[in-house]
């Protein structure tokens, strides 16, 4: 296709299939301005053979002269408002979108997601916006598919809360935008999520395995699945081990053995699938599912949790977007090593306490893993 042709057919696509007001009006005058200039033609077609005549005669239209040309020029008065006005709205809107900022943030660590980066989805949702990007890659940490420098990957994760205010601080809060996506160890999916629980306008997006692309959550289909809870007893009174199964089943021989003579909680939706997380109303409920079971425990006594988690990355995400920092206990999120002695060798630790950043813990040693090691 020719630049001409591209231009035309541009055009065409803008003038008679965009929809507003003005294009319209645009429309209504594209309409009756070749009905007008039909109103005083009149002709005579003949055709004729050796046995018969066809004729097509087409008489003038009665409709006064005056008429028509008060139609004629009411048509082109139609289609050059709504042109002008269309072309002032594109002007503003073009302006009113310049000013916003979509900030997209891609964490980068399990899988390669390179050749299909977040910024790519982003550009083509938010075209005419302000698209700022930032890639969060801790696959310099790993060794042999594993978190081999959990201390090292996690200062990039805590960078982020100022790369955000960094940008935020240019615009109004109605104009800044997050996308997220990511594909990280549950620690920092969770960890990425409560740092930015204050941001109100964030778009979560996951990794489809199966498309090999970014997908957005379905914001209004939920299977209404609930957490079945099962309560394993001990005598401990300061911690507790909290395991979720959502995607596939937790190791509870591996939690056992890392977090033994502790109390375990145990939610567990009964259908455990990789593709069982595709509705953000879903992840939502269950998210303030899991607050109201941490509030429990919290009053129970419990101010020190060990949550084990298995799930995907959105999920995780969401989860630590509803971890309140100021009134919840102290919570470590584990990350699972299954080919690894220690199963779950180390976590991400977030406190209460003022001014106190996550960091890394690791597994306490104790007699059972001693003898596995």
């Amino acid at each position: 296709m020719n630049l001409l042709t591209y231009i035309v057919v541009q055009t065409i696509n803008w003038l008679f299939r965009k929809r507003s007001p003005a294009l319209l009006i645009f429309r209504t005058g594209a309409y009756f301005f070749p009905i007008t200039l039909m109103g005083g033609v009149a002709f005579n077609i003949q055709y004729v053979t050796a046995s018969q005549l066809i004729s097509l005669d087409v008489a003038g239209s009665d409709v006064p002269a005056l008429l028509v040309s008060i139609g004629f020029y009411f048509s082109i008065l139609l289609m050059a408002t709504g042109l002008a006005w269309e072309i002032v709205r594109s002007v503003i809107e073009h302006r009113q979108l310049a000013k916003q900022i979509v900030f997209s943030i891609e964490q980068r660590g399990l899988v390669n997601t390179s050749d299909s980066p977040l910024s790519e989805h982003v550009q083509k949702k938010y075209k005419g916006r302000n698209i700022s990007n930032t890639v969060i890659d801790i696959r310099d940490s790993l060794a042999n598919g594993t978190v081999s420098q959990p201390k090292l990957a996690l200062k990039k994760f805590l960078n982020l809360e100022h790369s955000i205010e960094e940008r935020r601080n240019s615009v109004s809060a109605e104009d800044f935008h997050i996308v997220y996506g990511g594909l990280v160890p549950v620690p920092f999916a969770f960890l990425s999520g409560y740092l930015l629980d204050d941001e109100s306008h964030i778009e979560v997006l996951d990794w489809d395995r199966q498309l090999s692309s970014w997908k957005e959550l379905d914001p209004i289909s939920d299977d209404n699945e609930k957490f079945e809870k099962t309560i394993k007893y001990a005598d401990s009174k300061e911690s507790i081990v909290l395991a979720v199964s959502f995607s596939y089943p937790v190791d509870e021989k591996a939690i056992n053995l890392c977090f033994p003579k502790m109390p375990q909680i145990h939610l567990k939706l009964r259908e455990k699938r990789f593709d069982n997380h595709w509705s953000s109303k879903k992840q939502s409920r269950l998210a303030y599912d899991l607050i109201e079971e941490v509030k429990n425990l919290m009053e129970e006594g419990y101010n020190d949790i060990h949550f084990v988690l298995a799930s995907q990355n959105s999920v995780a995400f969401k989860f630590g977007q509803a971890y309140d920092r100021r009134n919840l206990p102290n919570i470590t999120i584990y990350q699972y090593e299954k080919d690894n002695k220690i199963p779950y060798p180390w976590g991400v630790s977030i406190t209460n306490l003022p001014h106190a950043e996550p960091s890394i813990r690791l597994s306490e040693f104790n007699d059972d893993l001693e003898q596995v090691v």
